[in-house]
């Protein structure tokens, strides 16, 4: 009768088991490795780039020159939505699309000028997209950036994810990008990719993506581009100052030095004093010089402080070009200064929140920079040419 019993209980427990009654095979699923965005003739486009996977495996011939790997395909629909256009993309692919490995998202300047609310609504929302692929702008078509076949990485996709990884720009995740875009300082930078031309006698699209600059937005809507230098400043300011080479020029000097900063930090300091709202900024930065083409020795421990001095000061001028360009020209906190104010003053904040532009128009900043050069390369003397030693 035991027996009987538990032969019963387990046929009986079986009958809830779900099974794999509505599971889609590998072999079923197209997988999108990125994803564009564009606006044209009033209708959004969606872009995606998708994994062939029979060419994965597959390789060159031995001593063939090196060409795109050509393992991803360029799928493209428009709508009066981003979902619209989703939905028709589907019935582009024979496979079901399947968006979790999804590491790139590109949105055109254009789109961007349409207000990035609908898209971050939608890649928040829809339940397959990653909250932490990385975000990039660009002012050529996000459908051509997709379609480059990179000569040395597999795919496009891959070559904009390890350019973020290695943090040559701003490095902006969805979810980031939609808690600044609706955070207290309702602004936004992405690192500007554009395309890099071809060879001679190459197919424009056998080339790779590159970072030149930053797209600004203001209340989720596009409003300009930079470059370096206004682009340095302003990545200085924002603390995200990262992987670059930065030339420094001495007075009455021909020639000048390249620093590569080793530690690069900047802290904010908010104050409210008398109902005055001020910022102290203060940057800390050590560095290594790379290249040296004055006739200056490093050794020398007062051209060292010279040169510690001149690095300050040229780190202070490109914070107050950025600093003047974001109060005066475009009136926009892009370096989160109301985030610490509503962290150190939330009570004065939540009075001030709405008059916010106006209060960081004219601000009173104070900016101290402290460069030093901490190391001088393998070689100490000019031109870098190592002393000789004698018989």
């Amino acid at each position: 009768m035991r027996k009987v019993i538990s032969i019963i209980t387990i046929l009986l427990s079986s009958i809830v088991l779900s099974g794999c009654w509505d599971r889609i095979e590998v072999n079923d699923l197209a997988i999108v490795l990125a994803t564009g965005i564009d606006y044209e003739d009033e209708r959004y486009q969606l872009t995606s780039q998708i994994f062939i996977p029979r060419k994965a495996g597959g390789g060159s011939s031995g001593g063939s020159e090196a060409s795109p790997s050509g393992v991803t395909m360029i799928r493209t629909a428009e709508g009066r939505t981003v979902a619209e256009a989703l939905n028709r993309l589907q019935r582009k692919v024979p496979r079901n699309m399947f968006w979790g490995h999804c590491e790139v998202i590109v949105i055109s300047e254009h789109a961007g000028k349409q207000g990035l609310r609908q898209y971050i609504d939608f890649l928040l929302r829809y339940p397959q997209f990653r909250e932490h692929a990385y975000v990039f702008s660009t002012s050529d078509s996000a459908k051509d950036i997709l379609a480059l076949l990179d000569p040395l990485e597999r795919s496009s996709a891959e070559s904009l994810r390890e350019m973020a990884n290695m943090k040559l720009g701003t490095r902006v995740t969805v979810l980031e990008l939609a808690q600044s875009i609706e955070g207290p300082s309702r602004s936004a930078t992405l690192s500007r990719m554009l395309m890099l031309p071809p060879d001679p006698g190459k197919d424009r699209y056998d080339s790779t993506p590159y970072i030149k600059g930053l797209s600004l937005y203001k209340n989720d809507h596009y409003i300009k581009t930079v470059t370096e230098p206004m682009s340095v400043g302003i990545l200085l300011l924002a603390n995200e100052l990262e992987n670059i080479i930065i030339p420094v020029q001495l007075k009455n000097m021909e020639g000048s030095f390249s620093i590569m900063p080793i530690e690069m930090h900047t802290a904010l300091t908010p104050q409210i004093i008398n109902n005055e709202w001020r910022m102290q900024v203060q940057v800390k930065s050590k560095g290594e010089v790379v290249l040296n083409t004055t006739d200056a020795n490093l050794t020398d421990p007062t051209m060292l402080k010279e040169l510690d001095r001149a690095w300050s000061e040229h780190l202070k001028e490109l914070a107050e070009k950025a600093l003047v360009m974001a109060q005066k020209q475009l009136k926009t906190d892009f370096f989160q200064f109301a985030t610490e104010f509503r962290r150190h003053y939330p009570k004065q904040w939540n009075a001030q929140q709405k008059n916010w532009d106006e209060l960081f128009s004219t601000m009173d900043v104070q900016l101290k920079v402290e460069a030093l050069v901490t190391r001088t390369g393998k070689s100490v003397g000019p031109q870098g040419i190592p002393e000789q030693g004698t018989d």
